[in-house]
């Protein structure tokens, strides 16, 4: 009896809860459709108020048409104008913007024209400056060379081991001393009296001169004296017989032709060497082959007879600076003894 008590009492429990359960979920349904039906009318009263309202029907704009500005029309008066004066007046003010737009663009290209040969002028500049850094670079570096070159010179001629270029670059180098010492006389007598190797080396060494030596009066120096040692070179290859005599002038023709030259200055000898190369030029019944030779010989011969002319206003010099000197010392003895 107490079991089937029990039993009883958790059924009516469990039966009232199930009950209690549908009910709480029917209510939530009718909140659910309560609400749903409200928001149908407020939408349905929207709607009539908003169809209640007047319609605005807003122009369509012609997209072919085109656009007049009436109230600017009236301010300059164009609206008193006929339509053939309005379109004439249309078309000068679109020439009248044409020449304008012109105008604009050409004063564009004529910035970019100014700009780009501002450009240009300013890298012309730049290069031009760069130029002249280099080169003054480069005269710095051959100066350095050519003071190194003299006083290795120096030294050798110093410990009685100078070499033919050694001689001739003291001599040039003092050559404007108000000194009496004399290293070497002639300087062509450096270059006849070497030997063929030695000339070779020399011609090396006078290149190397020429080339360091920026002052035009021992540039000029050097360039003779290049002439000078590559005739040597050759005539003491033909006396050997290194190299074949392409020569058309015989011995006896060598004589009168060095005879004509003799006791002829550098002035005297360069005329006679134009007059060679125009006969040359000028061409006719004459032996090309035995005026070719004329003309080189004379080119050598211009040569020797410039270094010969530079010596002798050396040796000039240096003797009026012995006298002066000597003179010198003499009215300080003079002045002593008084």
């Amino acid at each position: 009896a107490v079991v089937s008590t029990q039993s009883t009492g958790h059924y009516y429990i469990t039966n009232n809860l199930r009950m209690g359960s549908d009910k709480h979920k029917k209510h939530k349904k009718d909140k659910k459709k309560k609400r749903k039906h409200h928001d149908s009318q407020e939408e349905a009263v929207e709607g009539e108020v908003i169809n209640s309202e007047p319609r605005i029907e807003l122009p369509q704009s012609n997209k072919d048409e085109v656009f007049v500005w009436k109230k600017k029309q009236e301010e300059v008066g164009l609206d008193k104008l006929d339509e053939g004066d309005r379109e004439l007046f249309a078309q000068i003010k679109e020439k009248e913007k044409k020449i304008e737009l012109w105008k604009v663009q050409r004063r564009r290209e004529e910035r970019e024209l100014e700009q780009a040969a501002r450009a240009e002028e300013l890298d012309r500049v730049r290069l031009e400056k760069e130029r002249e850094m280099f080169k003054e670079w480069q005269d710095q570096e051959g100066q350095f060379h050519l003071e190194q070159a003299r006083l290795r010179s120096e030294l050798r001629i110093k410990n009685n081991r100078a070499n033919p270029i050694d001689l001739l670059a003291y001599y040039i180098h003092h050559a404007n001393d108000s000194t009496d010492t004399e290293i070497i006389g002639e300087p062509l007598s450096v270059v006849q009296n070497v030997s063929l190797q030695d000339l070779e080396d020399l011609q090396a060494d006078i290149k190397v001169y020429k080339d360091l030596d920026k002052n035009k009066t021992e540039r000029t120096f050097w360039e003779d004296l290049e002439v000078v040692c590559e005739d040597q070179i050759k005539q003491n290859k033909k006396k050997i017989k290194i190299e074949k005599n392409r020569s058309s002038i015989n011995t006896a023709v060598g004589v009168d032709v060095q005879k004509i030259f003799a006791s002829k200055t550098s002035s005297q000898l360069s005329e006679m060497h134009k007059g060679i190369q125009a006969k040359l030029k000028k061409g006719g019944p004459i032996d090309v082959s035995y005026w070719e030779n004329v003309g080189q010989q004379a080119f050598v011969e211009i040569s020797k007879a410039r270094l010969r002319e530079k010596h002798e206003e050396i040796t000039k010099r240096r003797e009026f600076a012995t006298k002066s000197k000597a003179a010198s010392v003499i009215h300080l003895t003079i002045s002593l003894s008084l």
